[in-house]
């Protein structure tokens, strides 16, 4: 039952807490199923990670009341803390008056005039990979669509023909990047922090300084021969009450913070959209008869983004099933709600995948159905029960910037490609902040059935 407006909130226990790992090693052996099942123990519940408690909000009327209503009394807890030492203060880490300050400076290389910009460098390299491809060829898609995303971004943000060491730092660097999520579980950090003895520090990304050096290169660079890019948008932004720019130490922080945002959930999104392709052919059927019609035979721009009704309903249902699967925050004030009283300190968990998976909000949460996505449907969820891009002040910036390129890359691969899986190979789903599809090997296969584009 959902809490009524007259109601007393109840934090209610998870079961099967061990003394030394809390419920970490559940969230460790089946972290989606475990989400999933704590909202049958309450609207709020208390788990452990270790010896650090966190309560859990599994419904989306206290996600809006407590992380909507009272945003601004929470850091980024846990997984905060793990991001930092690789992100900085960007704005997915930082806090207070500083996150709301770096959001207004970042807020101008994400409105619609540059998004409508950078979609042709969507376009551009999504054609590229599409016309590189070649029947019959054995391709790792996932492999194939994080490097597409990277360099869509990399030339978005530092222009045509970035530097060659530049985009393999940011790779190299990106790949050590992502025990972020392992470590914020992990029952063993957990007693790290609490124990002053065992507060030693960990090593650093070991390809850390490599990319400072690189990044503050191009930034020189950047102001002492300006083009037209994402940089050079930041580098001009002034704040509206001091007039003043970003420090560069900032700046470091938020294109660290972009590479990660702008590259591993989009790439694992395309990959999961073309997954669904291959599994429910009456799905790509759809796809192809929208695109055919709305593309025709030219190049994918911004202009046919808002006509792609059916292939947004999909990718809508994708980030539904395969969204960030837990994100935490740590009260800086004491909060109270109906109640009960998040303490300073105390860390605060919600789970979009669990939200997304709640049969009272979503009938047969396990189906794929983009048919779902009616306006009318829409219009009937709470707010806060679809959450792929976060709530209030920590909804994400480039929202539209994801949207545009989802919606850009999948209709120009479509074009032009159908996919089989290979046989031998099962996909499997690796759990990182984001579910994605390990070992998707396929098989493309020219689409005959039209006109395709040579």
């Amino acid at each position: 039952m959902h809490v009524g407006q007259s109601e007393t909130l109840t934090v209610h226990p998870v079961p099967g807490r061990h003394p030394v790992h809390g419920h970490a090693k559940q969230l460790h052996l089946d972290p989606l199923g475990f989400v999933r099942s704590l909202r049958e123990h309450g609207d709020l519940v208390r788990i452990f990670i270790g010896p650090r408690p966190a309560e859990v909000v599994t419904t989306p009327e206290l996600v809006r009341k407590l992380l909507v209503a009272y945003g601004r009394d929470f850091d980024k807890g846990a997984l905060g803390d793990e991001l930092c030492r690789h992100l900085g203060e960007g704005l997915v880490t930082s806090a207070g008056r500083f996150h709301i300050e770096q959001r207004r400076l970042m807020q101008p290389a994400f409105r619609a005039p540059c998004v409508a910009g950078y979609s042709r460098v969507m376009s551009a390299h999504s054609e590229e990979v599409a016309h590189r491809w070649q029947p019959g060829q054995i391709l790792d898609l996932e492999r194939e669509l994080a490097q597409l995303t990277l360099d869509i971004l990399m030339e978005i943000v530092f222009g045509p023909h970035p530097p060659s060491e530049l985009v393999d730092a940011v790779g190299r660097w990106l790949s050590a990047c992502q025990e972020a999520m392992k470590l914020a579980l992990s029952a063993r950090e957990a007693w790290r922090r609490l124990l002053p003895w065992s507060r030693f520090p960990r090593s650093s990304n070991p390809h850390a300084a490599v990319l400072r050096d690189i990044l503050t290169r191009t930034i020189e660079q950047q102001r002492r021969d300006p083009t037209d890019n994402l940089l050079s948008t930041l580098l001009a932004a002034r704040g509206s009450k001091t007039g003043e720019g970003m420090s560069d130490e900032s700046l470091h922080d938020e294109l660290r913070t972009l590479f990660v945002a702008g590259t591993g959930t989009l790439s694992a999104a395309l990959a999961w959209t073309v997954h669904a392709m291959i599994t429910h052919p009456e799905v790509a059927r759809k796809v192809y008869a929208e695109v055919d019609t709305v593309i025709g035979s030219g190049s994918v721009t911004v202009e046919h983004v808002s006509q792609l009704v059916y292939t947004t309903q999909v990718i809508k249902e994708v980030l539904r099933r395969h969204s960030v699967w837990i994100l935490m925050r740590r009260a800086m004030e004491p909060v109270q709600v109906k109640g009960i009283t998040v303490a300073k300190g105390r860390e605060l968990y919600y789970s979009p995948h669990a939200l997304h998976h709640d049969p009272e909000l979503y009938p047969e949460p396990e189906e794929f159905r983009p048919d779902r996505w009616t306006p009318e449907f829409e219009g009937a969820l709470p707010r806060c029960a679809y959450v792929p891009f976060g709530v209030g002040n920590r909804i994400c910036l480039g929202e539209s910037f994801a949207w545009t390129e989802l919606l850009i890359v999948i209709a120009t691969i479509a074009t032009r490609w159908r996919f089989e899986l290979e046989p031998g190979h099962e996909v499997r789903t690796r759990i990182g902040t984001v579910d994605r599809p390990q070992n998707l090997v396929v098989v493309p296969t020219l689409r005959e059935d039209r006109g395709v584009r040579c």
